[in-house]
C-alpha cells in the first residue's frame, strides 16, 4: 500500500516507488506519523533525506537527492520530519518544498527560464513601489517599512529604483532591470527556489531580493509584506485566528527562505 505522507493540493510527497500511470486525483490527506526517526544520509551523488529505513520521494515518486553542496539545507529537510508529531501537515515542510523546488529547476532549464521572467512581472507591479500620501499612519508605514528597501536595493546594484503614487505601472530604467536580471541569473537552483518562495509570500520583488541578499531581517520583510494589512489592524482591529494566523505563515514561509540560503 503506497503511504502518502503529505498532500498540497493534488501533490504530495512518499515513500512508494514511481508509477507509471498517475493514480486518481484523491482527498487531501493528513495522516499520522509512522517514522521513528528522520535523517540525512549521504552518498556519492547526494544527500538523501531517510525516514528509518526508506528514502523520502517527491510528489511524482523519485527519491529526493539534494546536492552534496547543499548539506545544512538537507540536515533542515531532515529535522523539518523529525519535529513533526503526532498528524503530519504540508504547512509544516517549507523547506522541504523549497529543496524540491531547487531540484527540479536544476534539472529542468526551461521550467528556471520559466521561473526567471516570471518573477520579473513582479517587479513591474510590486507592491512597495506603490505608495499613497494618506492616510497619515499608512504613510508612516510605507516610510517605516518600504522605503528602507527601496533605497536598500538602489544602494546595493547602484541604481535608480523609482516608486510612484499613481495608480499607472510604473517601469525602471533598462540599467536597473539588467542589473537585477544578471542577479536572479547568478542564482543557483536551490538560491532560485528560494527566491520564487520569497517573492510569492511577501508579493514583491524587492523584498524577495533583501531577504536573498540578506538586507533585512525575516522580521523586517513580514511587517514590509504587510504594510497594508497592518494599517487596517491600527484602523479597524485585528481578527482573532485570522490576521495573526497569517502573520505567522507569512513569517515561516520567509524564515525557511533564509534558513535554506544557510552555506
Amino acid at each position: 500500500m503506497i503511504r502518502t505522507l503529505t498532500r498540497t493540493a493534488s501533490r504530495c510527497y512518499t515513500t512508494a516507488a514511481a508509477t507509471a500511470t498517475p493514480a486518481p486525483a484523491a482527498k487531501p490527506l493528513v495522516i499520522s506519523r509512522f517514522w521513528k526517526k528522520a535523517f540525512p544520509e549521504e552518498s556519492t551523488d547526494g544527500i538523501r533525506i531517510k525516514l528509518d529505513g526508506r528514502t523520502l520521494k517527491n510528489p511524482e515518486g523519485v527519491e529526493i537527492v539534494v546536492p552534496r553542496e547543499n548539506k545544512i539545507l538537507a540536515s533542515l529537510v531532515a529535522a523539518e520530519w523529525e519535529e513533526q508529531e503526532r498528524l503530519l501537515k504540508s504547512s509544516s515542510l517549507p523547506m522541504t518544498s523549497i529543496a524540491v523546488r531547487g531540484i527540479e529547476l536544476g534539472k529542468a532549464p526551461e521550467t528556471r527560464k520559466g521561473v526567471i521572467e516570471t518573477m520579473f512581472r513582479y517587479l513591474d507591479t510590486d507592491s512597495i513601489l506603490y505608495m499613497q500620501d494618506g492616510p497619515q499612519n499608512l504613510v508612516d508605514l510605507q516610510e517605516k517599512y518600504w522605503r528602507p528597501i527601496i533605497n536598500w536595493a538602489a544602494a546595493e546594484f547602484q541604481v535608480p529604483i523609482t516608486p510612484t503614487f499613481e495608480i499607472f505601472s510604473v517601469r525602471q530604467t533598462p540599467e536597473a532591470i539588467a542589473k537585477l536580471k544578471v542577479f536572479i541569473e547568478s542564482l543557483t537552483p536551490m538560491q532560485l527556489a528560494a527566491f520564487e518562495r520569497a517573492v510569492l509570500s511577501s508579493k514583491s520583488f524587492l523584498i524577495g531580493t533583501a531577504i536573498l541578499k540578506r538586507g533585512v531581517t525575516v522580521d523586517f520583510a513580514t511587517d514590509a509584506a504587510r504594510v497594508e494589512v497592518n494599517f487596517q489592524v491600527q484602523k479597524w482591529g485585528e481578527v482573532l485566528d485570522a490576521h495573526d494566523v497569517d502573520y505567522q505563515a507569512l513569517k515561516r514561509d520567509l524564515g525557511s527562505v533564509t534558513c535554506c540560503l544557510l552555506d
